[in-house]
Parts: structure tokens; C-alpha cells; sequence
């Protein structure tokens, strides 16, 4: 609905890569985590409002940027968490803490193909924690 009413942001994507977390095994040199920001930089500036509001539930980075962004306790960064890995296995997220939860796919086609079934399915997907 966010979406519908105020239109597509601008969003920097490199604001988005300097200002996010790892947890759970990943770091920014992870095979998977390496492709999810090619992927990343490929969006169109729909598919990353739908990448944010994913993961946070909100489509636009408020002032002053990624860094501002808030979570259920306050000042919270996006986050990519590691989870296991099964074949047919989504990404999810815990929109409270910015925090996607991501398994670790052998390939980047398996990883963008999960990516946008979980993105296009949208908040049926989303965890509520």
C-alpha cells in the first residue's frame, strides 16, 4: 500500500551495502553474500523498495540513510543472517530487526531464483518475530 500511495524511492545502493550487518557465518566475503549484492545492483528501483519493505516493512531509508534505519529496539541495521540450506528453502525475514535470513545456496541462479519467488510472494513469507 506504501508503495501505491507515495511511489518508488531513490534508493543507494551503496549506502545499502556499507550500512548492513552479517551474522550467523556470513561476512561481506561470502560466496552468497557477494552474489545477493550483484543482485542487488541489478534491481530496478522497484525490486529494491520490495527488497526493503521485505526485510523491514518499509519501502523508503529514512533521513539521512541506511544508517537511520529502525528496528523494535531503536537504531537497527539491516542484517543478513545465515540459515541452513535446504533445496526448496526461501529467504524470510524478521521485519522488527531489518534482518533477512538468508541460506547459504550453492549458486547464484539458485539465489536469485529464491530471492524473487520470496519478494514476489511478499508478507506471506515474513516471519513475525
Amino acid at each position: 500500500m506504501e508503495l501505491l500511495i507515495s511511489g518508488l524511492p531513490d534508493i543507494n545502493k551503496d549506502d545499502w551495502r556499507a550500512n548492513t550487518e552479517y551474522s550467523s557465518g556470513y561476512d561481506k566475503d561470502t560466496a552468497v553474500i557477494q552474489w545477493f549484492w550483484e543482485l542487488v545492483y541489478c534491481f530496478d528501483r522497484k525490486e529494491l523498495a520490495t527488497l526493503l519493505q521485505f526485510a523491514s516493512g518499509r519501502s523508503r531509508v529514512p533521513l539521512g540513510g541506511f544508517c537511520n534505519l529502525v528496528g523494535a529496539t531503536g537504531l537497527c541495521k539491516f542484517t543478513i543472517s545465515r540459515i541452513e540450506y535446504t533445496p526448496n528453502k526461501l529467504p524470510a525475514a524478521s521485519t522488527c530487526f531489518n534482518l533477512l535470513k538468508l541460506p547459504e545456496y550453492p549458486t547464484k541462479e539458485i539465489l536469485r531464483e529464491r530471492l524473487q519467488l520470496a519478494l514476489t510472494c511478499g508478507t506471506g513469507l515474513l516471519d513475525i518475530t
